[in-house]
């Protein structure tokens, strides 16, 4: 059926389609009640290089240490170092032990699209507090885990990589998105059944119509036959003659050889006029 077909179904079921819109309507509104609200925040830390470099002697002298500046060191090594934080970070224990168990609060850590030495943390949970407190968590989390790897290692203090908080946990804003998906998909649906829901009403109340009309045909017919016949009438009676032998017209049926006259009334005479016999 094409869209002005429907359109037709739906306007002449349009006590069916009506309230199932309705309830359509209510039911999406509970939908977007229901579902909690997600909030969001992030944070960004940046990794950088010793000041002295990647190599440390104990019988050279701090004054004869070469230094310079650590943003002008941004390597691969750090790209590198990044990497290995965000697999830390992505283990399914370590969010279980920063996000809570049973928690549905979540959070993500990636180097973003440029791949450097950037961390880029982002988090979401059911409340603003939740959100901003979980990146905190992650941030200190990766500061920790980044001197934890380089002891495991039996690096030199001193050639240590730290890690500079660049963007603190934003505050948390709310996010409607996941909502909205939520609520459209349920209108959707809703919206589908309520139209099949009334073509399937509309081909019931026709094939019952359909029905009643075939029923009321045949109904006549089987009272035709099983109606008594008709009672039979008497033949006409024979007319009587009259005294002359010519048969007697019936009543109230005037005579084809009979002329009708019309007799006038007379007309009233006035006294003061002059008649013949005067």
């Amino acid at each position: 059926m094409d869209f002005w077909g429907t359109v037709r179904v739906l306007r002449r079921r349009w006590y069916i389609a009506l309230p199932a819109v309705l309830l359509t309507g209510v039911l999406a509104l509970y939908v977007y009640v229901t579902v909690p609200t997600r909030y969001e925040s992030s944070g960004v830390l940046v990794l950088t290089s010793p000041a002295a470099g990647g190599r440390y002697s104990e019988k050279t002298k701090p004054e004869d240490v070469v230094k310079v500046n650590p943003l002008l060191q941004f390597d691969g090594s750090l790209t590198t170092t990044a990497q290995i934080l965000t697999q830390v970070l992505g283990d399914p224990k370590t969010a279980e032990e920063l996000a809570g168990k049973n928690s549905t609060a979540t959070y993500t850590a990636n180097t973003g699209p440029v791949g450097g030495p950037l961390l880029f943390i982002s988090t979401e949970a059911d409340s603003a507090e939740s959100a901003e407190g979980l990146v905190g968590k992650v941030l200190e989390k990766t500061v920790n885990e980044l001197a934890a790897q380089q002891k495991a290692l039996n690096a030199p203090e001193q050639t240590f990589i730290t890690a500079q908080i660049l963007v603190k946990p934003t505050t948390a804003s709310a996010k409607i998105g996941g909502k909205v998906r939520y609520v459209g998909a349920a209108t959707v649906v809703l919206l589908l059944l309520t139209i099949a829901s009334t073509f399937a009403a509309d081909s019931i109340m026709n094939r019952m119509r359909k029905r009643k009309g075939e029923e009321g045909a045949e109904e006549p017919e089987s009272e035709k036959d099983t109606a008594p016949p008709p009672p039979s009438h008497a033949p006409p009676s024979r007319p009587q003659p009259n005294g002359n032998g010519q048969p007697r017209p019936p009543q109230g049926v005037p005579n084809a050889h009979q002329k009708t006259v019309i007799i006038p009334a007379p007309k009233p005479t006035n006294p003061a006029w002059p008649t013949k016999d005067d």
